[in-house]
């Protein structure tokens, strides 16, 4: 049913008057009658007794005027929606995380949801490798995490720089900092490769240019279980630095240096992607990186 016949009919309802609702509708009198025939047509029954007392509703058009007015508003409240949408100030957004930003992913979105408030936003930790896949196959918006080598397909802005850390019980003699080898009798505690196949890589490439052959003695399944093996003394191991200050003080970390000890972590997503509520949350992350960068 065409709206703009159901908004001339709603007026012509609420004046009772042909020339009132015409003036108010910017319409002639005559234009108007043949808007609201054309919709006597759809509906097939009489809206309006047309007489000297103006124009009276029918039955069917108070039974019209009811579920005409109901329409109009959703039609008015979808349209003030796709507005905001293509505004880029409403919607939904998932978006991934690694413990290098454990503590400014949530700063970035937070201070984002003060100035789009009507937006939704889920946050859910996964590893780099997982995120940039789930941003490939559509399943995730966009992912602080490792830059995407080798992917065409989809863009990163870097956010922080983060690096290795050796860390080490909080017994152990501090001299360890720079004797690998003494660590080396304690052993590593390692995340699982198909945990973190970024980390590990990172890890392998700073051994590798260190000539340093760390002697694993365990795996865990996650970076925090790695941590808490750690701290209980078990063993050492190599963890992100900036990662580690979210996780408390229990152990002692100290930060690597070399080739292979730092890489970029940032915000990341589908080039092609046009959703204007993601493109305003890339500009946010970029323009509150650059004021950080400056500060």
């Amino acid at each position: 049913m065409d709206v703009k016949l159901l908004r001339s009919f709603v007026l012509l309802a609420d004046t009772g008057h042909y020339g009132k609702a015409a003036a108010k509708l910017f319409l002639t009198q005559s234009t108007l009658s043949k808007q609201i025939r054309a919709l006597e047509a759809t509906v097939d029954g009489t809206l309006f007794e047309r007489g000297r007392h103006g124009a009276r509703l029918t039955s069917l058009g108070r039974l019209l005027l009811k579920e005409a007015r109901t329409f109009l508003r959703l039609s008015d409240e979808i349209g003030v929606k796709v507005r905001s949408a293509n505004a880029g100030s409403t919607g939904h957004l998932d978006i991934g995380f690694g413990i290098s930003t454990l503590i400014l992913s949530p700063t970035l979105i937070a201070s984002f949801r003060a100035t789009t408030p009507d937006c939704q936003i889920t946050l859910n930790d996964m590893p780099s490798r997982e995120q940039h896949q789930r941003l490939l196959d559509g399943r995730l918006d966009a992912g602080f995490c490792r830059a995407p080598e080798g992917i065409k397909d989809l863009s990163f802005a870097s956010v922080l720089e983060e690096r290795l850390a050796l860390v080490l019980p909080p017994t152990a003699n501090t001299r360890l900092r720079n004797r690998l080898s003494a660590s080396n009798r304690l052993g590593f505690v390692a995340l699982s490769p198909s945990r973190g196949p970024g980390l590990d890589a990172q890890i392998n490439q700073w051994c590798s240019a260190s000539r340093f052959r760390p002697r694993i003695v365990q795996y865990a399944d996650d970076i925090l279980t790695v941590h808490a093996v750690v701290a209980a003394g078990l063993g050492a191991a190599f963890l992100p630095w900036r990662g580690l200050g979210a996780l408390g003080v229990s152990t002692l970390r100290f930060p690597l240096s070399g080739v292979g000890s730092k890489w970029p972590v940032g915000l990341c997503w589908r080039s092609a992607d046009s959703n204007p509520l993601l493109l305003r949350f890339v500009n946010h992350v970029r323009r509150a990186s650059h004021d950080e960068t400056r500060a």
